[in-house]
């Protein structure tokens, strides 16, 4: 009997570390900023990896909120696969707006990629407490424009005209970037 409560025990923490959020790793860098690089398991999640294999630019948004100053900072993380070229666009967007971007061959080279450190918040204290945020959304701010702009078109009526609100009203509620998932981990960093 009490091999089978072992047995059981086990059987249950394991199915809980199966289904177990994936742990990112947090950094302290130079000059108080906080950085974060994210395991390959997410882009492996099947709702992540149909995504990126649609041609859309599949968005990262990462967002840290600092728990006693309620401060915040972002970074986002852009991959769009070029079906016509099958290469992987990818973009990274800094806290502090500093861009890189490049052409990736494989998806293994993407995944190596994708574990590079993103830095996301700066601060001058000396120890810091972060909620951090990470948002999958399936499609690009410049995506839902164009999609906005061909549903307005196709619908005959101008979005400025009197009759655009309806078309606005429709647009508005079908073509929203709606997180596909989200992660969530707190952590707490000393900085110097």
């Amino acid at each position: 009997m009490v091999m089978r409560r072992a047995a059981l025990a086990l059987l249950i923490v394991a199915a809980f570390a199966a289904h177990a959020e994936p742990r990112a790793t947090f950094s302290a860098m130079p000059g108080g900023v906080v950085g974060v690089a994210f395991p390959s398991s997410i882009l492996d999640e099947s709702a992540i990896k149909k995504q990126l294999n649609s041609g859309l630019t599949t968005v990262f948004l990462i967002v840290a909120k600092e728990r006693v100053t309620r401060n915040s900072g972002a970074a986002r993380l852009e991959i769009r696969y070029d079906l016509w070229d099958e290469v992987w666009l990818v973009r990274k967007i800094d806290f502090d707006r500093h861009i890189e971007q490049q052409r990736i061959a494989s998806f293994d080279a993407l995944s190596k990629w994708w574990k590079t450190t993103t830095r996301v918040f700066s601060t001058t204290a000396s120890r810091t407490v972060l909620d951090i945020e990470l948002r999958v959304l399936p499609f690009s701010a410049a995506e839902e424009k164009d999609a906005r702009e061909w549903i307005s078109k196709a619908g005959g009526v101008p979005a400025t005209s009197p009759g655009g609100g309806l078309i606005d009203a429709l647009i508005g509620t079908t073509i929203t970037a709606r997180p596909i998932t989200t992660y969530r981990w707190s952590v707490d960093l000393m900085l110097k």
